[in-house]
């Protein structure tokens, strides 16, 4: 079975942006139920997944036509025109969430005249908690799975019911810190990594705790919390890329250039830490080093008009006017609008079943 491929991407790409920034968050693979495609030719092929199904305590998904799965990702064949709408549940202790969406559209044709408006996503969420009668594990176990569904609203709600029946470990309060990071409570979130610090000074939630202090505009405070997270985690280059951010924002310029230079010792496969190394090098009018970083940069998938024009001005300075120009042209390729001719031109891409090789 075939399908034109900017509907596979228009539907994936989000979804999968979406779970690896909360993955990023969480260390675990989070996210809501989806689908894909959302429309095509009869029978239809379509595959359904649940990232943050893994907490959930039941999952399942309704495909609309009668039959149901409690399966977290399973694919459903459509053989019958019409339109159908599917809809998905997590069970939680004391929660319930449940999913809609628009559609599945099975048509006689390659190509539909409709357009799904959110793409397999969900259309409407409906969260249903509360936290009567739970016991502290019940409780946790609901925060828990709220968090890896990304309903980190009721999440933060279910966390701190949770503070008022029972101690917090550390690692629990890191969690519960990260769901506030997430939601822009960064107050709180600060206040609870600090109690979490307490319980376990461990470098993770050192680093976490710097990060949102520096977003808190507390500059000073951030460079000693990254100060104690290098003497417990020397050898983490992303650390030490944090630090270098810190102590440039304070003017600590010659601290600043060691701290990039140590990260890059550990991983020189860091393109937007080059291109800011290369930044402050140029503002300090060092430019042959400038233009060299930049040129790393750009070497290891640094990109961006910003990048472009800024190595340009550095080219500029040199005096290679050439190298300059085609920087120029390059940041103005970079602003132009990419059709969906970059995807080729054949109209149509295998599917492949879950857990198959294509």
């Amino acid at each position: 079975m075939k399908f034109n491929p900017n509907i596979l991407i228009r539907n994936l790409i989000p979804v999968l942006i979406t779970s690896l920034l909360l993955s990023s968050f969480f260390g675990v693979v989070t996210g809501a139920p989806t689908y894909a495609p959302t429309e095509g030719k009869n029978p239809l092929n379509v595959y359904f997944s649940f990232p943050g199904g893994e907490e959930c305590d039941a999952v399942l998904w309704s495909f609309g036509d009668g039959n149901t799965s409690q399966a977290i990702t399973t694919e459903h064949i459509y053989h019958r025109l019409g339109m159908y709408y599917p809809s998905c549940s997590c069970r939680l202790p004391g929660a319930n969430i449940s999913y809609s969406y628009d559609y599945v559209y099975v048509i006689p044709w390659k190509t539909s005249i409709r357009e799904s408006s959110t793409g397999g996503r969900p259309k409407d969420t409906t969260v249903e908690r509360t936290s009567d009668g739970l016991s502290p594990d019940q409780l946790k176990k609901q925060a828990e799975g709220l968090t890896a569904v990304g309903e980190m609203k009721y999440a933060a709600d279910a966390y701190s019911d949770l503070t008022k029946i029972s101690s917090l470990d550390a690692g629990t309060l890191s969690i519960y810190g990260d769901v506030l990071e997430s939601l822009g409570r960064l107050t709180e979130a600060e206040d609870t990594f600090e109690q979490s610090i307490t319980l376990n000074e461990s470098a993770q939630n050192l680093k976490k705790l710097a990060n949102i202090q520096f977003s808190l505009g507390k500059i000073t405070d951030a460079i000693d919390t990254m100060n104690k997270t290098l003497l417990l985690a020397p050898g983490d280059a992303s650390s030490y890329a944090s630090y270098a951010t810190f102590l440039q924002k304070a003017g600590k310029t010659a601290e600043a250039l060691d701290a990039y230079n140590q990260s890059f010792r550990m991983n020189d496969l860091q393109p937007k830490l080059w291109v800011d190394y290369a930044g402050l090098l140029s503002s300090l009018g060092r430019n042959e080093e400038a233009a060299a970083a930049y040129e790393h940069a750009t070497s290891i998938g640094a990109s961006g008009s910003d990048m472009w024009n800024n190595y340009s001005k550095v080219l500029v300075k040199l005096g290679e006017n050439d190298a300059a120009q085609r920087a120029k042209e390059r940041a103005t390729k970079t602003n132009q609008v990419i059709s969906s001719s970059m995807f080729g031109t054949s109209d149509s891409i295998p599917v492949c079943g879950i857990g198959s090789m294509c």
